[in-house]
């Protein structure tokens, strides 16, 4: 997929998460560092205060547009990561 040119990516990250395993840490940070330019969006939709200050602080270092957006702006999240 990744082959054809960027692509765009929503990640959501509900309530019920309460935390994340060192291991799936490690490999999100891999699978990013290996796919560095490869995302032209990246759509965040979270309430979980820690996770929305992390992107806030490595969003403006990374090479592709990213925006947070709440779970109540799930629709719009939808909306702005479906445009060109």
């Amino acid at each position: 997929m990744m082959a054809k040119g960027p692509i765009k990516m929503m990640y959501v990250v509900g309530a019920d998460v309460t935390g994340f395993a060192l291991e799936a840490m490690w490999d999100d940070g891999m699978f990013g560092a290996r796919h560095w330019r490869d995302f032209s969006r990246v759509a965040v939709v979270t309430d979980q205060a820690w996770l929305r200050g992390a992107v806030s602080l490595f969003a403006p270092f990374l090479p592709s547009e990213v925006r947070l957006f709440t779970v109540g702006d799930l629709p719009a999240a939808t909306v702005w990561i479906s445009r060109s």
